[in-house]
């Protein structure tokens, strides 16, 4: 065979490969962090994986020793991290707990490091954690189990060693937060009160009648204030956002199927403009307490790195022939 050719079948051979990988890295993979109502779910605590078909659940690991992972985002550069619920589960509140910053291995999700999240000192529980573009900081909205709370759901920034920065207060009493891969700070949230038509913007589902204002909102970073907000059929408690832009929500803390008087979890996914809801499939007794993607490298990026791995066989290829 010629040698112009085989440089040709080795280029043609990586262009494929790097091909097929920016195909299936757009997808993304669903990454979840479980705890469920007063800290009871299947497999509680562990990092696993959703089928984005039919809501599946995959265990990974167990990072925290069976504590509820409430929160759960990744870095620009990969690096997983989440937020617990010492003490309890994830919403409603069951008690008081507060919250470490833990860092855990997506591959394994064995635990790397964890540090307390305070404010000044004192301890935070954080029932949800997101990370901005571009600047790579963790934001963490405040759990209603938090010993300070005050009905209204206050947005920090994080920092990896645990200390955290008010931001402003959501004006909300439930909230979980994601960002948009162009930057769009997201929210789903809800109130606490009798699910009655006496005036709430928004009527939650019969379902849960102890919320109230189901909504899918978009909020200021620099403020924390609402800037749109549209109805939601329910309160979405695990939230993420996919590289692509889909926006995953979950109904991490479970709801009563109806006629079982057993708890549920479904995976979903919410349309940003009218907040219309498409269910993809039941996770069961595993609560979601969030849903994080992994960052992954432009397609185009990927093809390049194909053509300098094509030109770098090539290289070798001829010096081989030379010898």
């Amino acid at each position: 065979m010629k040698r112009t050719s085989r440089l040709l079948i080795i280029t043609a051979v990586c262009m494929a490969f790097f091909s097929v990988a920016a195909a299936n890295l757009s997808a993304g993979t669903i990454f979840a962090s479980l705890g469920g109502q007063h800290g009871v779910s299947t497999n509680n605590g562990a990092l696993v994986t959703i089928n984005p078909t039919n809501g599946a659940v995959t265990v990974i690991g167990v990072p925290s020793g069976g504590t509820a992972i409430s929160g759960l985002t990744f870095d620009t550069s990969g690096g997983l991290w989440g937020s617990t619920q010492n003490g309890g589960g994830v919403l409603p509140p069951p008690n008081l707990t507060d919250s470490d910053l833990i860092q855990i291995n997506p591959l394994t999700g064995a635990l790397i490091s964890s540090v307390a999240i305070t404010t000044g000192g004192t301890p935070l529980s954080i029932a949800d954690l997101a990370t901005q573009p571009g600047t790579n900081t963790i934001f963490g909205i405040q759990s209603p189990n938090d010993a300070n709370f005050t009905g209204q759901a206050n947005l920090y920034t994080i920092s990896t060693t645990g200390a955290a920065t008010l931001v402003g207060n959501t004006g909300v009493f439930f909230g979980a937060i994601a960002f948009a891969p162009g930057g769009t700070l997201y929210m789903t949230s809800a109130d606490l009160g009798l699910n009655e038509d006496d005036g709430e913007a928004y009527v939650c589902p019969v379902t849960d009648p102890d919320q109230s204002n189901c909504a899918l909102s978009t909020l200021d970073p620099a403020t924390a204030a609402t800037l749109t907000s549209v109805q939601t059929s329910d309160f979405y408690s695990a939230l993420g956002i996919s590289n692509s832009g889909v926006i995953w929500a979950a109904t991490g803390a479970g709801d009563l199927g109806p006629g079982t008087g057993q708890f549920f979890a479904g995976v979903s996914t919410l349309n940003p403009t009218t907040g219309v809801a498409t269910f993809i499939g039941n996770t069961g007794t595993n609560f979601v307490g969030d849903i994080a993607f992994d960052p992954v490298p432009e397609p185009a990026s990927l093809v390049l790195s194909g053509i300098g791995l094509a030109a770098l066989l090539a290289r070798r290829f001829r010096w081989s022939v030379k010898r």
